[in-house]
């Protein structure tokens, strides 16, 4: 009995969606076709959108590493080991005769030109 119950419930919930497809009209069939296509371009568009966003998202993260990478390698130090030295051996000597040296008065005439023209503005 439920059985057969069961199976006419079943045969009658067929008969009612066949029955609304067959009472649409062609043209409502394509305008529901043509609405399904369109939404499924749209989301076509959105998911090729989104993955766009994301691939420049992370090239930009990328360049973005490698410049800090770039910026922590040039601030790294190198630390070279400091040279083993005699502890009696002699101080070094400077021959202060051979660094270059100028005269006061020379110095004392560039230092009034450099000055004049910082004076001279425009």
């Amino acid at each position: 009995m439920q059985v057969c119950v069961v199976s006419l419930l079943v045969a009658g919930l067929g008969l009612a969606a066949v029955s609304r497809a067959a009472a649409q009209t062609p043209w409502a069939l394509t305008v529901a076709r043509d609405a399904d296509h369109f939404a499924a371009e749209q989301a076509a568009r959105q998911r090729d959108i989104t993955l766009t966003n994301d691939i420049a998202r992370l090239d930009a993260q990328m360049q973005t590493n490698q410049a800090l990478a770039g910026l922590a390698a040039q601030q790294a130090r190198s630390v070279s080991p400091p040279v083993p030295r005699d502890p009696n051996a002699p101080p070094p000597v400077i021959d202060v005769s051979k660094l270059a040296s100028i005269p006061d008065a020379e110095l004392a005439a560039s230092n009034a030109r450099v000055r004049a023209a910082a004076q001279n503005r425009r």
